[in-house]
């Protein structure tokens, strides 16, 4: 069956820019360390799926997102729905009817069916998380632990009828099989910089698109408005924005292939030479966070700020020469669940609506 591509990805692939001195781009290493974003979750496969920052097929993910999707008429079952059956491998699975017990494998999937009025019956989430982020209620949904080492027969004992997931979490190509034998299984290529698509995708796989289109007419008409509300608080130009996180073992800004990123981009607003990069993120040492360039800084912290590097830097000699700081521009400390961890649309309106809360008090 030749299916529709979504319509919000793009098939360009842009050469990532390679950064100079001692600071470099997320790698393999580093997304490993990834919730996305988060530290301590890259997939239940060590990274087999060849599509994390910096691993080669990175490179290939809006072009592999753009083949997924399906030709089924909205709400029309059964359906065709194209997808990652194995790593960077588009197929097919086959849904009979609407589904009616969804689990979801990890935060941005939670998010979706929320947004969609779906309750799931289980999810699961990264190892180094206890729970899912605040602003997502989990009902009376079964947490199945870290997707990293799924129990397959308490899965299979929930008797679900549609699994979603992406394959960067899973991605060892013989869980994927196992999944599928439990219940149809829907696989987006990673979470993050293809929100929005991934958010397109299991709507198709719930028969839920009408829906999603309206919620995404709303979720352009927002960004679009509170960027148009930033650049007035500025003096009627765009502030460049820098996206800090301190994280155990690392510190990062957080460049256009991102959740945040992407917001960003679409609110149309500029990002600082370190940043403005087709990566999920630059990583600087402590030494270096003065290249947080930005007029504006947002940063936050992943897990406990005792295992990072937080305090130091932030109480250290250097944090008063960052620019934002600097020069008294608008310096946040923002929430890492939201900002980071949102990877859906409800996460992304809530960042919207803080950010347009920060506006307001630098007018």
């Amino acid at each position: 069956m030749r299916r529709a591509p979504l319509a919000l990805a793009s098939l360009a692939v842009v050469a990532a820019l390679v950064l100079s001195g001692c600071t470099s781009t997320g790698n393999e290493t580093a997304d490993k360390g990834g919730q996305e974003q988060a530290a301590g979750g890259g997939g239940a496969g060590d990274n087999k799926s060849g599509i994390a920052t910096g691993q080669e097929g990175f490179q290939n993910v809006r072009a592999l997102t753009s083949e997924l999707g399906t030709d089924a008429a909205p709400g029309e079952f059964p359906r065709t729905v194209t997808n990652i059956t194995e790593n960077e491998t588009v197929g097919e699975t086959e849904i009979p009817a609407k589904p009616e017990r969804v689990v979801v494998l990890d935060t941005g999937e939670l998010d979706n069916m929320i947004a969609l009025g779906i309750e799931p019956i289980a999810y699961a989430h990264s190892e180094s998380m206890t729970a899912m982020p605040d602003y997502l209620d989990t009902g009376d949904a079964v947490d199945l632990g870290a997707y990293e080492s799924l129990d397959l027969e308490q899965l299979k004992n929930l008797e679900p009828d549609l699994i979603i997931g992406t394959s960067l979490r899973i991605d060892d190509d013989g869980l994927k099989a196992k999944l599928q034998d439990i219940a149809p299984t829907v696989l987006a290529v990673r979470p993050g910089v293809t929100w929005k698509e991934n958010f397109t995708l299991f709507a198709a796989a719930v028969g839920e698109e009408e829906k999603a289109a309206e919620i995404m007419a709303d979720y352009d008409a927002h960004v679009a408005q509170v960027g148009e509300d930033v650049v007035e608080a500025n003096g009627g130009e765009s502030p460049s924005i820098s996206m800090l996180r301190f994280m155990a073992g690392r510190i990062r800004l957080y460049g256009n292939d991102s959740f945040i990123g992407v917001i960003l981009q679409d609110a149309g607003l500029k990002r600082p030479e370190m940043e403005d990069i087709d990566e999920l993120a630059a990583e600087i040492s402590p030494e270096e966070v003065t290249l947080a360039a930005g007029d504006w800084l947002f940063w936050g912290t992943y897990g406990e700020a005792d295992s990072t590097d937080q305090a130091a830097v932030v109480d250290g000699p250097l944090w008063g020469e960052i620019p934002a700081v600097k020069n008294g521009g608008v310096v946040e400390e923002i929430n890492d669940d939201i900002w980071y961890l949102g990877l859906g649309t409800l996460g992304a309106d809530l960042v919207l609506d803080q950010l347009d809360d920060f506006a307001a008090a630098a007018k």
